[in-house]
């Protein structure tokens, strides 16, 4: 797909697969990636497998617990971003030298983009891939995604409450994903210091 040239670009959430069997020395790619802060990821996927029934992780039984006993008991997910960039499986155990080699792939391959700052995010993404938000398609789809009640942006959103740093939910929840939270501090500096380079 690389090698023909037919693709101007590829979106994946199989970071790994995309390194291992579409890139090589001759023909490398870019990342554009959002990242948000792992506590909020897992929070919101705890409230949104409780009701999305399309969903291959759908989980009603969550249903009938709070977010510190899914917190403290059921999260089995730790480290994800950290082992995902390392390529390893969820079972594995990941190390500070995971961190660094995650930290040194991001800085060198990707352009990050912060969640909490989505618009800021996609108007350096567009910078990036060429596409000029002065057009008016663009300045339109830019205008009703971030500025209109009815965009995709209050569309795109799961509602549920939100876990205070320091918290008995938000301490359990770091306990086990440091790494990750690691990773993502390292990524808000990225993301400032691309401020002046993009």
């Amino acid at each position: 797909l690389v090698t023909s040239g037919v693709a101007d670009m590829i979106v994946t959430s199989d970071l790994t697969f995309a390194i291992e069997h579409l890139y090589d020395e001759s023909y490398k790619g870019r990342v554009l990636a959002l990242f948000r802060h792992p506590i909020d990821r897992l929070v919101s996927r705890f409230y949104y497998l409780q009701k999305a029934t399309w969903e291959k992780q759908y989980r009603p039984q969550w249903k009938n617990i709070n977010v510190l006993e899914f917190a403290k008991k059921r999260n089995s997910d730790n480290n994800h971003i950290v082992k995902k960039m390392a390529g390893l499986g969820v079972n594995q155990t990941a190390t500070d030298d995971d961190l660094r080699m995650a930290m040194r792939t991001i800085r060198k391959r990707f352009v990050v983009g912060i969640m909490d700052q989505m618009e800021e995010s996609i108007h350096r993404f567009n910078i990036v891939m060429g596409i000029n938000e002065a057009d008016e398609n663009t300045h339109q789809c830019m205008d009703h995604f971030f500025h209109h009640s009815l965009g995709a942006k209050k569309h795109n959103s799961h509602a549920h409450p939100r876990v205070n740093q320091g918290s008995p939910i938000w301490n359990a929840l770091a306990k086990r994903n440091a790494l990750d939270i690691r990773l993502y501090d390292f990524i808000l500096q990225l993301f400032d210091e691309q401020r002046e380079t993009i």
